[in-house]
């Protein structure tokens, strides 16, 4: 199998550090790469029984069955067993002495693993069990070990939306999917109590197929490894094939039950170099090692977040951008810087590229919005005398006397902007020679006479977010490097008072947007609106309507509206967010 992975350093265990840190530090900054061993500790809390306990139950049974009257049998069979003289009372070989078949230890092990209604069934996950499966569905797991027949496990991974691969058999190991390819891979090592082959006698445990060897020797090669719950006093063939294992890319961490670790174990966790942590169980453990991952990733989530930038670089100004012959009355500005792009890392706007950015810009939802909005306001037209051809609108075009280049694109979508709905998009590098960037900027002109929703505006800058920050980088995969990304974004609203010509108008965005759900405002609103702030991912439907959202609260503080927070929160709605979310 080819699942390999690179080697990521982690913070190692350092003296004096408390491991959990270092584990739940580790399992945020580097996921993925530890697999999870689990034994009968992560199923005890949830009623399923110890592989001891069963034994014990099965000496019950096997007196009951001699006809056995010594109460001692069923008090303390452990000492009855012994003082008859047949020896230890292991599980593996009471399993094995009453089951000769697979068949016969299924049947008689169904009844603790599966018990039915009258038995006390059935069981369900423990809280350790969904706190492992919620790890995996964050993708900070991938890989569990488990000696446990139950079905918990593979019960938690589905409650959390988890497709996992679960290997039970010879025949399952052979033709499972890499480890790297998979979402998930539960590894049970004995075996599952509902098929047969369990790997229950002493001889079973002693040794494993070469398939499971292959296996298990890669994932304690090349993964972490966290044990739970796991004494490994029986497990002599996994035990072995741990101990064997050539290297150590990374750390291993074994817990302890109130600090009890016996002597097998113990040899383990020195040959492995593991850090100890003590635990009250694994449904305490767990659970607290995913609170500390969640509050590790929220810190780092919000560290991470966007910037607001006190300048914008890409403000409009009074004249007319190329491809418009007028500023229109209103213009919505959406910026996107992608980068780094030395002049040397960039591709060429072939035909092809530029085939593909049209494609975009014609499935784009911003091009939608816009005819929408051009035949309502060709229907309003037709009552103020403005005139508006909505059927301009039908596809972008090259803009008129543009400069156009192997590194530069402008096209048009609509007319000159002296009246109705249009729409401008240019591609350019930006500083050049030295250190650079792509420039995607879009910018829809309104001159209709009637202001145009809040909601509409903030759906329209959503949807131009979602352009020029997902779409149109997809569609220039061949002329952007290969580690180019969107790094700054700017949202604009601009109202001028002059027409592009020097010629002045009376005009302002109060006048051109209906303002009133954000309350009174403290000062004459004036022409412009602005927002700028890094950004450190493409954002999806969702992320763009939440970043749109603290771009109209600060355009409206800095606008002189103190009481418009309750005012945006209502644009939820209008942006399909769920009207409780926000930061």
């Amino acid at each position: 199998m080819t699942d390999s992975q690179p080697v990521v350093a982690l913070p190692l265990p350092t003296k004096g550090v408390d491991p959990r840190v270092v584990l739940s530090t580790s399992l945020e900054a580097a996921p993925g790469v530890f697999a999870v061993l689990v034994g009968s500790g992560v199923s005890m809390s949830a009623g399923i029984p110890t592989g001891w306990n069963v034994a014990l139950d099965l000496i019950r049974r096997i007196a009951r069955a001699e006809g056995v009257t010594d109460p001692e049998a069923q008090e303390h069979p452990e000492e009855w067993w012994a003082s008859i003289g047949r020896g230890e009372p292991r599980y593996d070989d009471l399993v094995a002495a009453l089951g000769l078949t697979d068949a016969a230890r299924q049947a008689i092990l169904r009844r603790y693993f599966d018990p039915s209604p009258e038995q006390g069934g059935p069981i369900g996950p423990s809280l350790a069990h969904r706190a492992l499966a919620s790890l995996v569905a964050s993708g900070r797991v991938r890989v569990i070990i488990t000696t446990n027949f139950d079905r918990l496990m593979e019960r938690a991974l589905d409650d959390a939306g988890v497709a996992a691969q679960v290997i039970s058999s010879d025949s399952a190991v052979r033709g499972m999917t890499p480890l790297v390819h998979a979402q998930a891979t539960v590894l049970k090592v004995s075996g599952d109590y509902a098929t047969l082959g369990q790997r229950n006698a002493r001889a079973e445990l002693a040794a494993y197929p070469a398939c499971w060897r292959r296996v298990l020797g890669r994932i304690f090669d090349d993964y972490g490894l966290v044990v739970i719950g796991w004494s490994s006093d029986y497990d002599v063939a996994l035990a072995e094939t741990l101990r064997g294992a050539a290297s150590r890319k990374y750390p291993a961490f074994w817990t302890t039950l109130h600090g009890h670790l016996r002597e097998p174990a113990r040899r383990l966790v020195a040959q492995r170099g593991a850090s100890l942590i003590d635990t009250y169980g694994a449904d305490e453990f767990l659970p607290d090692i995913v609170a500390r991952v969640d509050r590790i990733h929220s810190i780092a989530s919000r560290k991470a977040q966007a910037s607001v930038l006190p300048m914008a670089r890409y403000s409009p100004d009074h004249a007319a951008p190329q491809g418009w012959s007028n500023l229109p009355l209103l213009m919505v500005r959406t910026v996107v810087e992608i980068g780094p792009a030395l002049r040397d890392d960039v591709g060429k706007l072939r035909s092809d590229v530029r085939d593909r950015l049209l494609q975009a810009l014609a499935d784009a939802a911003l091009t939608s919005r816009l005819q929408r909005l051009a035949q309502v306001q060709a229907v309003r037209a037709s009552g103020n005398g403005l005139p508006v051809a909505a059927d301009e609108l039908d596809s972008w075009r090259p803009t008129p006397d543009a400069y156009q280049s192997a590194d530069r694109a402008h096209y048009r979508l609509g007319g000159d902007a002296a009246s109705g709905v249009s729409g401008l998009i240019s591609v350019s590098p930006m500083g050049y020679p030295g250190g650079a960037s792509i420039n995607v900027t879009i910018d829809a002109g309104f001159s209709i006479a009637s202001p145009l929703q809040l909601g509409e505006v903030a759906a329209l800058l959503r949807d131009a977010l979602l352009l020029v920050a997902n779409k149109i980088p997809e569609s220039l995969v061949d002329f952007l490097p290969p580690d180019a990304a969107v790094t700054l974004a700017e949202l604009h609203l601009f109202a001028s008072d002059q027409d592009g010509n020097l010629g002045y108008r009376p005009n302002d965005l109060g006048e051109r947007v209906d303002l009133s759900q954000l309350g009174p405002p403290t000062r004459k609103v004036g022409t412009s609106m602005r927002y700028a702030t890094t950004i450190t991912s493409r954002p999806d439907d969702a992320g763009a309507g939440e970043l749109v959202l603290r771009a109209l609260d600060d355009m409206a503080l800095d606008g002189g509206f103190l009481g418009a927070g309750s005012g945006v929160a209502a644009l939820r709605s209008d942006l399909g967010l769920p009207v409780n979310g926000g930061d």
